[in-house]
């Protein structure tokens, strides 16, 4: 061999050397859990930011199964990408939690063949992602007191609204009261007839609430946006200066959106009350426009961040005012999370608002200037396919005789000896005999002594001693499919959980009528009926 040769040949080692070294500092140095397996889950190799996370020397990992030393376990986890892999030749990206490592991980495989095309190895990289998955909970954490934060502040401004309406239909109730006491027969009639539309106003109120209060469990319904529209700027303009002026351009027909009514009225009462704020001690209007509106496959419509509204069918909320309008730079920051704003207008909630928006695959567009108002745009979709309308019941309940009796015993719980009085009354009066506990305990007690007369419970939900909640789950140990009615003035959201998949219990909310109670308490029965 030549000279020449041997040079070529020693500088092509070299070189190959020189790689590889070059190769292996590399794959020591990336902070990634990198390790190579062949089709037995065997690690060949590991880099040492692999072995360092396992305590171990670089060399002591080789030989040993990666579900033993990465996910420590005796067997290949479902959800490992090598199997996927060897399985449908697909690599996904998986993420998962491995507590004895401390940490989240992103999971990627990469597949090394031979020249057959066999996949004869793996190469598996782990990204440490538990600060990442930190940030995320923060976030999610911190857009729940955004909103929290935002219904009270909201809350103070609707207080004045409330007070006022409260006491305008007390003043209509303890006036015909009054009037009452002194009218003939048929007048009484008239004057009750009055007391019950204002209490059913009131009802109305405290509905509006606590459904904005969140009481209501979050619940995907047909909403007809003009009716919120009105309610929520009825309940609040008590509140407003007497020179904020409202004008409604709302379109005939407009199409139902789908969403949870509280978080609805939250977007319209926040962008009302911004509206009416930034007006402040000037004479102003307050525009409130609600429209159908269709972007069509090949039509470019833009939010206000720059991206894309999809192309479908919306109803469009428009709110303007003529009030002090925005800078750039607010409009800029505005949806950022607490901030505030040195202008007129406090910008109530605008951060939690967008998430509500975007929760609802919703759009927003935001025009304004300085001294010339703003007008904020909100896209709602359409409901794609029939849903359970807003305060409709999904089976709807076929119409009975008003006068049809029921029969049987009623154990009523509750800790007001009013109630328990009006409740009494109410129920002999649909035949049914009344048997009355003050509290959850006494109630137990009293069915334990009684079970075989009693056929039905009807019960409060808050009371001293032992709550309705409390009493239910001792009642069900005890009678499996006793049909329990829970009634209260707060929402259902508190029993949701307990009665949702029970057939035996059902819930009816403060102030009922006769009627209601009639149909709750027949059709409760009729599964315990059924199953006799």
């Amino acid at each position: 061999m030549s000279v020449d040769g041997d040079l070529s040949t020693q500088f092509l080692y070299e070189a190959l050397s020189r790689g590889k070294r070059e190769w292996e500092l590399t794959f020591d140095a990336v902070p990634d859990l990198i390790f190579i397996t062949d089709t037995q889950h065997t690690i060949t190799r590991a880099n040492r930011a692999m072995a360092d996370r396992l305590g171990m020397r670089p060399s002591e990992v080789p030989g040993r199964k990666c579900y033993e030393l990465f996910h420590e376990m005796g067997g290949v986890p479902g959800t490992c990408p090598f199997v996927k892999l060897l399985q449908d030749g697909e690599a996904p990206h998986v993420e998962m939690e491995e507590r004895h490592l401390g940490g989240f991980f992103e999971i990627s495989v990469s597949p090394l063949y031979n020249e057959f095309g066999e996949i004869t190895a793996c190469v598996h990289v782990a990204r440490d992602v538990t600060e990442r998955k930190k940030a995320e909970e923060y976030r999610l954490s911190l857009e729940q007191q955004l909103q929290q934060t935002q219904r009270l502040e909201s809350l103070g401004v609707l207080s004045g609204g409330i007070a006022h309406d409260f006491n305008n239909i007390l003043t209509i109730i303890l006036g015909h009261c009054a009037m009452a006491r002194t009218a003939t027969a048929e007048e009484v009639q008239q004057h009750l007839a009055q007391i019950e539309a204002a209490g059913n106003r009131a009802a109305d109120l405290c509905r509006q609430m606590l459904n904005y209060a969140g009481k209501s469990p979050l619940v995907q319904t047909e909403i007809a946006l003009g009716v919120q529209v009105r309610e929520v700027v009825s309940m609040l303009q008590p509140a407003f200066k007497k020179k904020v002026a409202f004008r409604y351009l709302i379109e005939p027909d407009i199409p139902l959106i789908k969403g949870d009514q509280g978080q609805v009225q939250q977007i319209i009462m926040n962008l009302v009350v911004n509206a009416v704020e930034a007006i402040a001690d000037q004479k102003g209007t307050v525009t409130i426009t609600l429209a159908g509106h269709t972007i069509g496959p090949d039509e470019a419509s833009y939010d206000t961040f720059g991206n894309t509204i999809a192309p479908g069918s919306y109803v469009c909320l428009e709110v303007s005012d003529d009030g002090c309008g925005m800078s750039e730079v607010t409009r800029q920051r505005l949806f950022e999370p607490f901030f505030t704003t040195k202008f007129t207008g406090r910008g109530l909630g605008m951060s939690a608002t967008m998430g509500i928006i975007k929760s609802h695959n919703g759009a927003l567009q935001l025009s304004s200037a300085e001294g010339e108002g703003s007008t904020f745009r909100i896209f709602f979709p359409t409901c794609p396919a029939p849903c359970p309308r807003l305060g409709a019941s999904a089976d709807p309940e076929p119409p009975r005789p008003s006068r049809e009796r029921l029969e049987g015993t009623v154990l009523l719980v509750d800790d007001e000896p009013e109630l328990r009085q009006v409740g009494t009354v109410l129920l002999n009066g649909l035949g049914l005999t009344v048997i009355t506990a003050c509290n959850g305990r006494q109630a137990l007690e009293i069915y334990r002594e009684r079970s075989q007369e009693i056929n039905l419970v009807l019960m409060d939900l808050t009371m001293p001693e032992m709550d309705g909640v409390e009493a239910y789950q001792e009642l069900r140990r005890e009678a499996v499919a006793l049909p329990v009615l829970f009634c209260s003035g707060y929402g259902k959201k508190e029993v949701s959980p307990f009665i949702d998949s029970d057939p035996y219990a059902a819930f009816l909310a403060k102030p009922y009528n006769r009627d209601q109670m009639r149909v709750m308490l027949r059709k409760l029965r009729e599964p315990a009926t059924s199953s006799a």
